[in-house]
């Protein structure tokens, strides 16, 4: 594995994980950390003190051919089936490659990571990709994360998401602040195709919702009395999802009861907010996670 040969500082430990895939390790007197480079998928962040902010399932699959269930996957260069809705694999071919460490620093206990893939390398079972990405990941206080993607000879339709799945006491408990008044389409059993959000988001049933939104989302969570403030940029779609109690016990890389300790909210770009990037050109997906008190 060439990314072995990446200097890095003595907080920064390459090492074997979960299904023999290589794993980073970060340690720093400001958190715990975690991410794999297959799929660059960040499985854990635990600032000092903290209990752990990201969730990850006891069920999860580390499998080179399937994605990790939990933590940060990348969905990209489509979400889901696609725009077309024909798209595969789900979510595109980002979170299931492996990538490559090219850079690791550590500025005062906060570690800088850097991840590239090259689509010209991917399968061509997977279609063609003609596309160059960099994903930077920050460790410490917050958790800082910045996916760039870039066109290659032509111009690039694109969807991407940055698929984060936070861990909270009780989903049932919890409400979403930040989305009160944004349209949103609504993939949930039963759901309406448009819907405008009326106050807080709470978790009653299974909820599968793409709001039109470039904000801030803020997750209260009273029983573990802290507040996890997602912030954005690059973004015009948040996604919010809960599988509940009956898709929970079809999804076999996920615990039955696994589903009141979580919640995703991601930020992203998808379906009407799909974007163009033209040749040669970038586009930057950013988001910060960050613990505040209630």
């Amino acid at each position: 594995m060439s990314s072995s040969t990446t200097p890095h500082p003595d907080s920064v430990t390459l090492t074997e994980g979960n299904g023999g895939l290589p794993c980073i390790q970060v340690a720093t007197p400001r958190c715990h950390a975690e991410v794999y480079l297959h799929g660059a998928t960040v499985t854990a962040w635990t600032p000092t003190g903290a209990e752990p902010v990201l969730f990850t399932s006891a069920a999860a699959r580390y499998q080179p051919d399937s994605a990790i269930r939990g933590g940060v996957p990348l969905c990209a260069p489509w979400f889901g089936p696609g725009t077309t809705g024909s798209r595969t694999p789900a979510h595109g071919f980002f979170r299931i490659l492996p990538w490559e460490l090219t850079d690791a620093t550590d500025d005062d206990g906060t570690v800088t990571l850097t991840l590239t893939l090259d689509g010209h390398a991917v399968p061509a079972d997977l279609g063609p990709a003609d596309l160059t990405a960099s994903y930077q990941v920050r460790f410490g206080d917050h958790l800082d994360m910045a996916l760039t993607i870039t066109a290659g000879e032509t111009d690039l339709a694109l969807e991407n998401a940055l698929h984060t799945y936070l861990r909270v006491g009780d989903a049932t408990q919890i409400s979403l602040e930040g989305l009160d008044g944004c349209r949103y389409a609504d993939k949930a059993p039963g759901g309406r195709a448009v819907n405008a959000q009326s106050g807080d988001i709470r978790i009653t049933r299974e909820t599968d919702r793409i709001y039109a939104h470039d904000s801030t989302v803020t997750v209260v969570d009273p029983t573990l009395g802290r507040r996890i403030v997602v912030t954005k940029e690059g973004s015009a779609s948040t996604i919010v999802w809960n599988p509940w109690t009956a898709k929970a016990v079809h999804l076999n890389d996920f615990g039955d009861d696994e589903w009141t300790n979580m919640i995703c909210v991601e930020s992203g770009n998808v379906q009407r907010h799909a974007l163009t990037v033209a040749a040669g050109q970038s586009h930057t997906l950013r988001q910060c996670v960050a613990l505040a008190a209630l």
